[in-house]
């Protein structure tokens, strides 16, 4: 079983109104991802879009200030900001779909309906996941140079994690959610 940051799952229900030690916790498997399914949307909700959406304004900003500021310097990323921005667009709009789709639908019992479209968001998922890679690509893989800027001090280990934060996400809705809807329908 995947090894997932618990911390990320707990503090997400902690920000949904339950405390970490409260009774939602206590319901979980050995990799601390819940095993009720209706527990498991709300982490994703609240850490993983909340957060994206968040992170990615202030990512996007950076970005646009470190290629203004360079633009000449051969170890300044040039796109950057091009590739945040097609992101967090690909990323906005799957989001809020999957949100009016799958969470709605937990919610509301109607899981048949929503596991229709699971593998329009897996392949969303793979699309973003790509998205990634080519800003991973852009950065050298988030690695600094040697003259680096503050901005790009700040800005690099933030898309590095968002990567990993990405990755954990991905991996919940894919391996773990749909997964479960899809025996529940």
């Amino acid at each position: 079983m995947r090894n997932l940051d618990t911390n990320l799952l707990q503090s997400a229900q902690g920000a949904g109104g339950t405390s970490e030690t409260g009774p939602a916790m206590n319901n979980h498997t050995e990799a601390g991802i819940p095993s009720d399914t209706g527990a498991l949307t709300d982490p994703i909700s609240i850490r993983f879009h909340a957060g994206h959406r968040r992170e990615l304004a202030e990512l996007t900003a950076l970005a646009r200030r470190v290629e203004k500021a360079h633009p000449a310097d051969i170890d300044t990323p040039q796109g950057l900001t091009q590739a945040v921005e097609a992101l967090t667009t690909e990323l906005e709009a799957h989001m809020r779909a999957e949100e009016d789709a799958i969470f709605a639908a937990r919610r509301l019992g109607t899981v048949r309906e929503a596991v229709v479209s699971t593998p329009h968001y897996r392949k969303d998922h793979d699309g973003q996941e790509a998205a990634m890679n080519r800003i991973a690509a852009n950065t050298h893989v988030f690695c600094l140079s040697h003259n680096a800027c503050a901005i790009s001090r700040n800005l690099y280990p933030r898309l590095g994690k968002l990567a990993e934060v990405f990755d954990e996400h991905k991996y919940l809705a894919d391996g773990v959610l749909f997964r479960r809807l899809a025996t529940q329908a």
